[in-house]
This record gives C-alpha cells, structure tokens and sequence, in this order.
C-alpha cells in the first residue's frame, strides 16, 4: 500500500501574520523562510496525527485485492478526514483498468477512522492480483475546519524551528518540545506515534 500526495494544499493552517505574531517579530527579512517553515510544521504534524490539515488530494494504491476487515470487504483510508473520494479504480482479471462506480461503494467519513465498504448487497468485482492492483483518489483535510489546537502546535513549532536553527547535536535535533507533544497527542490514533 502506497500514498501519494496528487495536489498539494493551497492554503496553509496559519498564516505568515500569525506565526510572525507568535515570534514577535515586525520585519519582512525572513518571510520566504517563515513560509517554508510554516509548511514543515504543518507536515510534521499531519504525520504525527495521520489528519490533513489543509484540503489536498491523494492516492491510495492498494496492492493484490480488496482488503478485508471484521470478516467484510473494507478500505480503511490512511488519512483523516476525508472530504470526498473522487474516484476508485482498479485492474481487472483481464489486465484492464476499470472504474468502480460511485453507487458500488459507501464512504463513512468519520474524524478519526475514515473507511470504504461496498454498497448495501454489493459484491466488488475480482481484481488482478498485482502491486497497486486498486487506487482511491480521495480528498483530505479541510481548508476552515481545522481543530485550533492543532494551528497552535503548527505555529509552536515553525516558530521553534525558526528560533533553533543550528542544531549542535543529532539528539537535538529531533527534539520536539514538551507543550508541542501535548497539543498534538489527543489526535494521534491509538497505536501510531
């Protein structure tokens, strides 16, 4: 299984006015870099929680067969939460690419489990059995609705990386402080880190 990023976000969860409020700081010198952070920061925390924080879209490619999931065909999608599935496509037995069409399927878009099951006395149909036999292009995340606890830990941490660029040892480096964890922990899923 594979995810590939398709549209990058427009928007950013914060913007370059925010964070330079949080950093205090009232000169345009650095701007090009604040961005840059602000979209590290942003990345950083969507792999933290497995939630887009701005609308972007992906693919989902599925390897050999629809997966199953308490006994039923299920495709648990990677991220949250889900805005639309745009499509889904797969290989058929014959070694061509079909469509699954949109009445074949439902999308239970929930906040922090998202999923695809088929359609009340639907049967998927037989796919080929190869690497990214299935695709789902899906939308992710959302422009407005975002939880403002998650915006903060953004800003928290651009602005952290802003103030500590010259990390000295490999250790520090990849620390991440204390209130930036606290702000990001509820909306990691149980058993990912």
């Amino acid at each position: 299984m594979s995810l590939t990023l398709v549209t990058e976000p427009t928007i950013e969860p914060i913007t370059l006015e925010q964070l330079k409020a949080q950093l205090r700081l009232d000169v345009d010198n650095d701007d090009e870099l604040l961005r840059d952070l602000i979209e590290v920061a942003r990345s950083w925390v969507e792999g933290q929680t497995h939630r887009a924080l701005a609308s972007q879209t992906y693919d989902y490619a599925i390897d050999w067969e629809w997966p199953m999931k308490y006994g039923y065909t299920r495709i648990d999608l990677p991220l949250n939460p889900i805005s639309s599935v745009t499509s889904i496509t797969y290989v058929d037995n014959n070694g061509a690419s079909q469509t699954l069409a949109a009445n074949q399927y439902i999308v239970s878009a929930r906040n922090h489990s998202s999923y695809i099951a088929p359609a009340y006395g639907v049967s998927w149909p037989d796919v080929r059995c190869i690497p990214s036999a299935i695709t789902v292009r899906f939308v992710a995340g959302s422009d407005t609705n975002i939880p403002v606890s998650l915006k903060h830990a953004v800003k928290m941490l651009a602005a952290h990386l802003y103030e500590n660029r010259e990390a000295v040892a490999q250790k520090e480096m990849m620390a991440i402080p204390f209130g930036i964890e606290a702000l990001v922990s509820p909306y990691r899923k149980a058993g990912i880190a």
